[in-house]
This record gives C-alpha cells, sequence and structure tokens, in this order.
C-alpha cells in the first residue's frame, strides 16, 4: 500500500490492482513486474499484458469514468501511484511524464486504427469473394454446341506482295551516368573527455539522452555517464539519417535546449549535420567527425 510519504504500491501476484467498472481517481506508472490488463466480455483473458514504464488507468484520471476494464498483477509489482488531484503538478514539475503518457495514448490510437483498418480490408475481401463465388458457378455450367455452319469453299488469296524492309533506328546514345553520392557515416567525441561515439553505419535513428529507470529506455547515444550536473533529458533529441545524410532534431519535453554550432535549434527541426560541427545538449559538448 501507498502513504502520503510514498507514492508508491506494492502488489503480490494474482491480486487486483483495481476491477473493470471501480470508480477511479488514480493512475498507475509499473516500475517493476508485469500487469495484465483483463475484460470480463473477453472472459478475464488479458487483453494487454505491461511491463516497467508503461501506465494504465488513465482513462479514470482523464474522463472521469467507472475502470474500463480490470488490471491484475501477473507478478508481484511496484507502481508508482497519481492521484487527479496532484496530476496537474506532476506535469508541472515533470513535463517528460506528460510527453510519454502522449506518446502512449499516440500509439495505442494507431494500433486501434490499424486493427479497424485490416478489418474493413478483411470484409471488403469477404465481400468480393462472395460476389464472385455465383459468377464461377454459372462460368463452370457446360453450354450447349453451336451447330457447325456448312463448309464453303475460301477464295483463292492473290499473291503477297513483297514490302520494302522498314529502316531499322539507330539505337539512343547512352546517357552519361550519374554521379554517385558516396555516403558519408559520422560519429560523435565528447568535447571534455575525447571519447568518441560511434553511430551504427545500419542504423537511421539514434535517441540521444540517458537511461529512464521507469519506462525502461536506454538512448543510443547515452550521456548519462558525462552529465554531471543533471542537464540532459531523457528523451533529449534525435540523431536521424536519411539518404546518407545526418540530422539532429530535438524532443518534445527537452528542457534545457539543443545546440548546433551555438545557436539552439526549435524543437521539432531536423537540422543538417556534418564532420566540424559542435553540438550541445544540455550541458554535454560534442563535436561531430568522419569515421
Amino acid at each position: 500500500m501507498s502513504t502520503a510519504k510514498d507514492p508508491f504500491v506494492e502488489v503480490a501476484a494474482g491480486a487486483a490492482v483495481f476491477k473493470e467498472g471501480d470508480s477511479g481517481g488514480d493512475m498507475f506508472i509499473i516500475e517493476s513486474g508485469q500487469v495484465d490488463i483483463v475484460r470480463k466480455a473477453r472472459g478475464d483473458e488479458p487483453i494487454a499484458t505491461l511491463g516497467p514504464g508503461d501506465f494504465f488507468g488513465e482513462m479514470a484520471i482523464l474522463e472521469d469514468q467507472p475502470r474500463f476494464a480490470g488490471a491484475i498483477a501477473r507478478t508481484s509489482v511496484r507502481l508508482l501511484r497519481i492521484e487527479r488531484s496532484a496530476f496537474a503538478d506532476v506535469l508541472k514539475q515533470n513535463v517528460e511524464i506528460g510527453v510519454r503518457i502522449m506518446r502512449k495514448l499516440a500509439a495505442r490510437h494507431r494500433r486501434a486504427e490499424q486493427r479497424a483498418q485490416d478489418a474493413l480490408t478483411e470484409l471488403a475481401q469477404l465481400k468480393s469473394a462472395a460476389a464472385s463465388a455465383p459468377r464461377a458457378r454459372d462460368a463452370a455450367k457446360p453450354k450447349a454446341e453451336a451447330p457447325a455452319p456448312a463448309a464453303r469453299a475460301a477464295p483463292e488469296a492473290p499473291a503477297p506482295v513483297a514490302a520494302a524492309p522498314a529502316p531499322v533506328p539507330a539505337p539512343p546514345a547512352p546517357a552519361p551516368a550519374a554521379p554517385v553520392a558516396v555516403a558519408q557515416n559520422l560519429a560523435l567525441r565528447i568535447v571534455a573527455s575525447g571519447q568518441v561515439l560511434l553511430l551504427e553505419p545500419e542504423r537511421s535513428e539514434f535517441l540521444v539522452g540517458r537511461p529512464d529507470p521507469v519506462t525502461g529506455i536506454q538512448p543510443e547515444i547515452n550521456l548519462g555517464p558525462f552529465d554531471t550536473m543533471r542537464t540532459l533529458s531523457r528523451r533529449h533529441a534525435k540523431i536521424l539519417k536519411e539518404g546518407g545524410l545526418y540530422f539532429v532534431r530535438e524532443e518534445v519535453g527537452t528542457t534545457n535546449g539543443t545546440f548546433v554550432n551555438g545557436e539552439r535549434i526549435k524543437t521539432g527541426a531536423a537540422v543538417p549535420l556534418k564532420p566540424g560541427n559542435r553540438l550541445r545538449f544540455g550541458s554535454i559538448e560534442v563535436e561531430v567527425v568522419a569515421q
């Protein structure tokens, strides 16, 4: 159970965190363990199994409605409980929590739309198959043979006249070969220590930040060990690779900014990178170098 000083809740395996239809004024973020989301209409079979970093129960806070589904601890779990009365303050104190909630809701909405689209596609295919079945059966029925017409002597065809051969067009001249762009792989060098962080050539997206113990997110570019002043957001920015070119883009919810050659970039804007550029994530300064 939780107290005023300890917002965490520990639930034993098999116990219900809450039941479908319960009134609720709080949500939960899983710190450790797994939770099954169940519905009576599904025979209490799990419709989803959530793990560390996932959250549930947010609909009761956002809509002030009874619980749409139940939550049962699949294993022993430790949960961070957020009450409706404290929800606004939590968002003010930690913008990243609000951003993560929006990302999760957007992902759920996208999956629901995809399932609906798949169902509509399958229904259209079934209707098409049902409509074509009678036509296929009619085509398979044997048809009465028409009486063959009486044979008539064909008139003698005139002798063919040899035509002059058509001139063979000359083959077009080959087009000049287009120059091939050579992709250049980049790396990041920590200015303070000289340590080089490689950008794997086969990847096209790199999250820059520090590990998140709540969600379990591990960034590809982990600057946490260099962030002694704690100026780095967990999801601070992303480095993108498109067509052999690299870009940096600041993530939503970043607090201390992302800078390219001393100028702060706008959140969500992709800024091109090349060797020699100086980047700063919070207080961590790095230099773009060629691999």
